[in-house]
């Protein structure tokens, strides 16, 4: 006798442990990936994550950024020395992140990778 097993399909995983936390990065492209990370993960180790993802090697001209919990559609800057949990816990409104551009160079020519490009 066959036996169906129903599945849901969220974006969310159970992950057993709470000392760990999946977050979703949207990237330049409208590319969603996930980083599972630790709760005391730094913004900047969230960074480099992705960066690795992307080959990316210059990471200084990059950041990330999410969602405010206010009702206008602010943005507030990941910062990159401190604990990503507690900021979207704080000030996020999901575990959504942002891959953005913080800094522009004002010749491309500057850039060493073509990927930074």
């Amino acid at each position: 006798m066959p036996f169906r097993l129903r599945l849901r399909r969220t974006r969310r995983y159970n992950v057993l442990s709470k000392n760990y936390f999946v977050t979703r990065i949207r990237l330049l492209d409208n590319n969603v990936i996930e980083c599972t990370l630790s709760v005391e993960s730094t913004g900047q180790e969230c960074l480099e994550a992705v960066a690795q993802r992307l080959e990316l090697r210059e990471t200084h001209y990059f950041g990330l950024w999410f969602q405010g919990k206010t009702q206008a559609p602010a943005h507030r800057w990941v910062e990159l020395e401190k604990p990503l949990k507690k900021q979207l816990d704080k000030f996020g409104n999901e575990p959504l992140l942002f891959f953005g551009v913080m800094f522009y160079v004002p010749s491309v020519s500057r850039l060493e990778q073509e990927a930074t490009r």
